[in-house]
């Protein structure tokens, strides 16, 4: 299949940059042949998503020699010549979120289940109403009001895209689910004048997802008769012990297509140039995670932070659990990462004395124009600082939802870490942000970095053709990105003590020996291509992975392979601990980063502190805790009602290709390949 697919356009749009990737037959393979980017032109003045897909695939056409555009429009199929695409597929996260209200019985069991499976795709959790905060509200707000008055108020004036009820466990009392309906029922009905003077009342039927106890759908589906687009799914937390989910989760991704995909300026051109649907980048980035944790019997994990919006994926064999917050980014989101109202959690990850007016001025600076590049190195330290708070923000949404500390595979996405100027920068915003502990059987971290987005390109390609996202994924992400081998130490210990010696034997090459102390990154280079043994003779009370404490491990001839950036030794300690001190903690992130490769020599910036009349409030570095909750089987179907996809279809102007869902295309994914082999302690095959 993959020899006659020919050439295939595969287009990512995101709020700031729009990627561009052409993939055609080498050596009966399916390779990449050339990538470009372009801004995005969703946005004023243009407002219509090709644009900015014309102009990359303009520069593309350069750099190879190929025609692809003929009087501004793309050609297809491609010609003898090879000139052109056969193909066309486009991923986006461009459309915006969609706008949720939950409304619970209780905010401690339903509605955290419920708001675990809102982050399945981009949305905005305008407000969570639930049961059990009614007693201690009722006598707040005006004495004439009620609880139920005062809520329906608010939810009148939020006009929410979608509305997710949850609560009640399974075969319980329906009484409470049934008063949650009746108060999503009256928030559709809303009074107004007309043109007469007369008072007329009018019906707004918003989409409404029950996902509650299943003994209360009769009373629901009559709450909610004439008042909204009813969908029923199975029950979200049918027990205190167990969450399902996926029902939930696979419902508000429809509805996200559905709703909210249209939005997308120039949505109605693509589709018809493409014979797949269009789908988010976040479906098919945690598609492509789930099928690499499937296939390599690893622990993944997956992060992409974008200017909008910042996302965490975590598979293992038989678990996958996403996080997307919507509207948490660098740029278009900056202003959901701070909605705490302080700047000092940014401001702990610089190097550089800085005032909190002066930084409050460049963010908004930066909130206002989020297309503009960094234009010094203090420009881009903080806006490595943002990406490191925006990726903490995800992998604590992460953690909450289940255990997902044991990833022994970090794939890292997005513009801010795949344009570091230098590699040790992207590394060390990964390694301050999610703090991977190693406290497993496994104890070196692969890192990759995905510099070209090519994890969405082979997700993008999977409702195409399984064998070639599979060999774009293997050939061109996988074989050319590998970014570090990080092994993290654990134990107690003062700054300056020996944590531990390490040796790096490379197979056919020289030896290295360093000696790792107590707050310290230390590197040792083992280039792409290469493998080496690495011996590992811990002091007293420090642990390497699962080994006891001060047991020396060693690998079994060459388990670790070559990167970018090699072995990496980072004992800071975990929890991350940054000193009080402002001095010292600004010159221990310099030595970091020249550890790392980032910078050279002393810190430019001396001893001087920021000009500000109020100190900024810098804030202690805290770990994201993860909860042992299990959650439910990811393959299950949605009982419920939805439009679907081929009534979508008649609204366009040209026909739409049959809908593949996320299962269909996993299988396809899996049929490619063998089932995982056995791996040794420092993660090669075996």
């Amino acid at each position: 299949m993959a020899q006659s697919m020919g050439a295939v356009l595969v287009v990512e749009i995101g709020s700031q940059i729009t990627r561009v990737t052409l993939i055609d037959q080498v050596d009966g393979e399916s390779r990449m042949v050339g990538h470009a980017e372009a801004t995005s032109s969703v946005e004023a003045p243009y407002q219509n998503a090709l644009y900015g897909i014309l102009e990359a695939t303009a520069q593309i056409s350069e750099m190879t020699g190929r025609q692809l555009l003929r009087e501004g429009q793309l050609i297809m199929p491609q010609n003898s010549e090879r000139d052109g695409v056969n193909q066309f597929v486009a991923v986006t996260s461009a459309a915006g979120t969609m706008a949720l209200v939950i409304t619970a019985i209780a905010g401690d069991v339903s509605a955290r289940s419920a708001t675990h499976a809102s982050r399945a795709t981009y949305t905005s959790l305008l407000q969570t109403v639930t049961l059990d905060d009614a007693a201690g509200q009722m006598n707040l707000g005006p004495a004439e009001q009620s609880w139920i008055e005062r809520q329906v108020e608010s939810l009148l004036t939020l006009q929410p895209d979608a509305v997710l009820i949850a609560g009640g466990l399974e075969r319980g009392a329906v009484d409470a689910v049934n008063r949650l309906a009746h108060i999503v029922g009256l928030t559709a009905l809303s009074t107004g004048v007309d043109s007469s003077g007369q008072q007329r009342q009018e019906f707004t039927a918003r989409p409404v997802i029950y996902a509650g106890n299943s003994l209360a759908r009769e009373q629901v589906i009559a709450a909610l008769s004439d008042r909204a687009e009813l969908f029923v799914v199975d029950n979200l937390r049918p027990a205190l012990d167990r969450a399902n989910l996926n029902p939930a989760r696979q419902e508000l991704v429809r509805l996200y297509e559905k709703q909210i995909l249209p939005r997308l300026p120039g949505l109605p051109a693509l589709r018809r140039m493409s014979r797949v649907p269009v789908r988010t980048v976040c479906d098919v980035e945690g598609l492509m995670t789930r099928f690499l944790a499937e296939r390599t019997g690893r622990r993944v994990l997956s992060v992409d932070v974008g200017s909008s919006a910042t996302s965490a994926f975590y598979a293992a064999p038989g678990r996958y659990h996403p996080a997307v917050l919507g509207t948490t980014g660098i740029g278009y989101g900056l202003t959901g990462l701070l909605e705490g109202g302080s700047v000092g959690p940014i401001a702990r990850w610089l190097p550089f004395p800085i005032g909190e007016a002066e930084l409050i001025e460049r963010l908004l600076n930066r909130a206002l124009r989020p297309q503009l590049l960094p234009a010094s190195r203090e420009d881009l330290l903080v806006e490595h600082a943002l990406a490191r708070e925006a990726l903490r923000a995800a992998y604590a949404a992460l953690s909450d939802e289940a255990s997902v500390g044991d990833y022994d595979w970090l794939l890292a996405g997005g513009g801010v870490l795949a344009h570091a100027p230098q590699p040790g920068l992207a590394l060390l915003t990964l390694l301050d942000a999610l703090e991977p502990g190693g406290a497993h059987e496994h104890p070196v971290l692969d890192v990759y970095l995905d510099m070209l987005g090519l994890l969405p390109v082979g997700g993008a390609l999977a409702g195409l053709d399984a064998d070639a996202a599979v060999t774009v994924v293997d050939r061109d992400l996988l074989r050319n990105t590998p970014l570090a081998s990080v092994i993290v130490p654990l134990g107690e210990g003062r700054r300056g003590e020996v944590v531990l010696e390490v040796e790096l034997r490379v197979l056919g090459g020289r030896s290295e020996q360093r000696v790792v102390r107590h707050g310290e990154i230390a590197r040792l280079a083992l280039p792409p291509g290469r493998y080496g043994r690495i011996t590992l003779r811990p002091a007293a009370g420090v642990q390497i992975g699962s080994a006891a404490p001060g047991e020396t491990v060693s690998s079994e001839g060459g388990d670790v392979a070559g990167s970018v950036l090699g072995v990496v030794i980072d004992a800071r300690g975990r929890p991350l601990a940054l000193p009080e001190e402002s001095r010292e903690r600004r010159g221990l992130i310099w030595e970091w980063l020249v550890a790392l490769g980032v910078e050279q020599g002393g810190s430019p910036y001396g001893d001087t502190e920021p000009l500000a009349s109020e100190p900024l409030e810098v804030v202690p570095v805290a770990p994201a805790a993860g909860r042992d909750e299990p959650v439910g089987e990811v393959g299950a179907a949605p009982a419920g009602r939805r439009i679907s996809l081929d009534e979508l279809r008649a609204q366009e102007r040209a026909p739409q290709p049959a809908a593949r869902g996320f299962d269909s295309d996993l299988d396809a994914l899996r049929q490619t390949v063998e089932p995982p082999k056995r791996r040794g302690l420092f993660g090669r095959r075996k």
